[in-house]
């Protein structure tokens, strides 16, 4: 299985939970979301502190680079956390990667729960090749 990483991730002894996921669009598939510190249904976060994620993902097509782009649901609108190509990324169909990035909550969505989508395209084409959708709850 190749790993990707983005934001540079150093290893952690946090624990990553697997937190569950709808999928969104692509025509690949997330298998799994992974959260530190996080688990269930629905991930609660604090503002301020540092998760990091892990997706493992098995891509529909070829593509010899991907994107990563993250973004919550906030009182109606899209909010981007991370919008970045993943450097060294090419990957084969039907073959198991794990993707890892970070995102740290600010302190506007206190008190809601929201929809933090994870969408991978193709560089070249832009096309979606798998998307992962969790709820978080921003405590």
């Amino acid at each position: 299985m190749k790993v990707f990483a983005i934001l540079a991730l150093c290893i952690v002894a946090a624990s990553a939970g697997v937190v569950v996921h709808e999928p969104c669009g692509g025509d690949g598939q997330v298998v799994q979301i992974r959260i530190s510190d996080c688990e269930g249904e629905v991930a609660e976060m604090t503002p301020g502190v540092e998760y990091h994620c892990e997706g493992d993902v098995i891509p529909a097509a070829a593509s010899a680079a991907l994107h990563l782009h993250v973004s919550a649901r906030f009182q109606g609108a899209d909010v981007t956390i991370i919008d970045a190509d993943i450097p060294d990324s090419a990957v084969q169909p039907d073959m198991q990667y794990t993707l890892r990035w970070s995102v740290t909550p600010g302190a506007i969505p206190v008190g809601n729960t929201i929809a933090i989508t994870s969408a991978v395209s193709d560089v070249a084409t832009t096309v979606v090749q798998m998307c992962g959708r969790i709820m978080a709850r921003i405590v």
